[in-house]
C-alpha cells in the first residue's frame, strides 16, 4: 500500500497572524468584537470570522479557537499590527490579556488526499482529526498544536511548534513536497478563500468578503460593527462583492482593473493557473458578479464561476 504522505504538500505556514486572548472575561471579550459565535463553540473547535471595525468593514479575518482557558485568532498575513491596536483598546476596560504569538513558535501547514490517514500513522489515534478542530498532540516528546482550517479544497493541517520542522523532516523522508507560497495560493484560490490585505481590506464590508455563511452569525448577540452588518442583510445585497472568476489568459500584474466600455467594474485580486484553466478572485460590481456572468472586459471575457 502506497504511503498516504507522499500525496502531501507543505510549506512554512502562511498563518502568520497568531493572536492570543487569555483572562477571566475572554470568550465574553472575544464574542462582542466577532461576526461569529464563538459562545457556541466546543473546546477545542473553531469558526471562521470577521474582526469588524465599528462601520462593519474588515478589520481582521480569519480563524477563531476556542480552548479552556483562551481564544487563539489565527490570520493570514501580517494583520497582527492593526489587529493588536484594535483588541488592546477594547481589553483596556476588560479583564482580558491580549498577546502576539506570531513570532513565538514556529509552524508549517500540510495538506493534500491522504493527510488523515498520514497523521494518524505518524502521530497514533489521539490526534484530533476533523474540519475546525484543534487540539494538542505529543511527538517524540514534545508538543505539537494541530489546527485543521477549511480554507483550502483539501483536508489541510497547521502544525505549530519548536519541532514542527522536524515534523515536516519526516513528512518529507515519506515523500510529502515541500512547496511555496504560491502552491497554497492555488489551493485557496480554488476554494475561494480570500487573503486579507490582498482580496479584502480594512476599506471592504464583511459582507464584501462574500463568507456570509462561514463567517457571519445572523443569530448571536451584539458585537462591534453588528448594526451596519445586520443592516446590509436586511437590505439583502451590497454593491460590490468578491467572486471566483476564469480568466482568458494569465494575469501578471495584481491587482488588475477589470474594465468595460472604458468603465473599471471590478479588479483582480488574486490569480492561478490550475490545470491550464487561469481563475482567480475578483471585487466586481453588483451589475457584473452574478454566477455564469459573461464580461466582455479588455482583458478579454471574463466569466465569473
Amino acid at each position: 500500500m502506497p504511503d498516504q504522505c507522499a500525496q502531501l504538500s507543505w510549506t512554512a505556514s502562511p498563518w502568520t497572524t497568531w493572536i492570543e486572548i487569555t483572562g477571566p472575561s475572554h470568550l465574553r471579550f472575544v464574542q462582542g468584537l466577532c461576526s461569529n459565535d464563538v459562545v457556541a463553540l466546543e473546546v477545542g473547535q473553531g469558526c471562521e470570522a470577521f474582526i469588524p471595525t465599528v462601520q462593519g468593514k474588515i478589520l481582521a479575518h480569519g480563524y477563531l479557537w476556542k480552548s479552556s482557558d483562551r481564544i487563539e485568532f489565527m490570520g493570514l498575513g501580517n494583520q497582527a499590527p492593526d489587529l493588536m491596536a484594535h483588541l488592546q483598546k477594547y481589553a483596556l476596560i476588560e479583564d482580558v490579556e491580549v498577546t502576539d504569538q506570531g513570532d513565538h513558535s514556529k509552524a508549517i501547514l500540510v495538506w493534500g488526499e491522504g493527510l488523515i490517514v498520514c497523521l494518524q500513522t505518524l502521530l497514533g489515534g489521539e490526534a484530533v482529526m476533523g474540519s475546525l478542530t484543534q487540539g494538542n498532540v505529543a511527538w517524540e516528546g514534545h508538543s505539537l498544536r494541530l489546527s485543521f482550517p477549511t480554507a483550502l479544497n483539501v483536508d489541510a493541517v497547521e502544525i505549530r511548534g519548536e519541532q514542527a520542522e522536524a515534523f515536516a523532516a519526516q513528512l518529507s523522508q515519506r515523500g510529502a513536497a515541500e512547496v511555496g507560497v504560491d502552491a497554497f495560493d492555488q489551493a485557496r484560490i480554488a476554494h475561494r478563500f480570500p487573503c486579507h490585505g490582498i482580496d479584502i481590506t480594512a476599506e471592504h464590508l464583511a459582507q464584501e468578503a462574500n463568507r456570509d455563511d462561514q463567517a457571519i452569525s445572523f443569530k448571536k448577540g451584539c458585537y462591534l460593527g453588528q448594526e451596519t452588518i445586520a443592516r446590509i442583510d436586511a437590505l439583502g445585497h451590497v454593491n460590490k462583492k468578491l467572486v471566483a472568476v476564469q480568466l482568458p489568459c494569465e494575469v501578471s500584474h495584481l491587482p488588475q482593473p477589470i474594465t468595460v466600455e472604458g468603465k473599471e467594474i471590478g479588479q483582480i485580486t488574486s490569480a492561478a493557473n490550475l490545470d491550464g484553466k487561469f481563475v482567480g478572485l475578483a471585487m466586481i460590481r453588483r451589475s457584473h458578479n452574478a454566477p455564469g456572468t459573461r464580461i466582455e472586459s479588455e482583458l478579454g471575457t471574463i466569466e465569473v464561476i
